[in-house]
């Protein structure tokens, strides 16, 4: 109630009235005003959707347009499939196993390990070329800490950061 009689004070004190007659406002005319003011900025915000959501449709458009015209001219530089003859299929190359990498302390380390060079060894058979795995080292967490995980390096950071 104090800050219904405190803003009417004001508005007397400024003029009168909002409409600019020197007479006192009323509570109907209080609440015209609040709900034609929540009105304007719940229409202006509506409108301020449709005219981005209208941005996004133009900028998909634009960026489709793009694609396919970027998909025609690659097509078009494409060299046209000439039916070849048929090749004879050669025969596999010796492939060298991979050499096993040093041997690590750590039990997980070795699994890793076997399975890096299980993958190099994939390559080397799908390419015809030889891979070899001569070592592998584990890449140290930031700040030279190798000691600590991400996790532990990042409690870390948070916990000695400034405010």
């Amino acid at each position: 109630m104090n800050l219904i009689l405190t803003a009417h004070n004001w508005i007397m004190l400024a003029g009168g009235s909002i409409d600019g007659n020197k007479k006192p406002l009323d509570s109907s005319e209080y609440l015209g005003v609040t709900f034609a003011g929540i009105g304007i900025v719940l229409l202006a915000l509506a409108l301020l959707v449709v005219i981005i959501m209208l941005f996004g449709k133009i900028f998909d458009g634009i960026n489709k347009n793009q694609q396919t015209k970027a998909k025609v001219a690659a097509a078009a530089k494409a060299p046209k499939a000439s039916p070849a003859p048929a090749k004879k299929p050669e025969p596999a190359k010796a492939v060298q196993p991979p050499v096993p990498a040093p041997v690590v302390n750590a039990v997980d380390d070795d699994e890793v390990i076997a399975v890096i060079s299980a993958v190099v060894a994939m390559m080397s058979e799908q390419d015809g070329t030889t891979y070899q795995v001569k070592s592998v080292k584990q890449k140290p967490t930031q700040g030279g800490f190798s000691g600590r995980s991400a996790w532990a390096m990042d409690g870390r950071r948070n916990n000695i950061s400034p405010f």
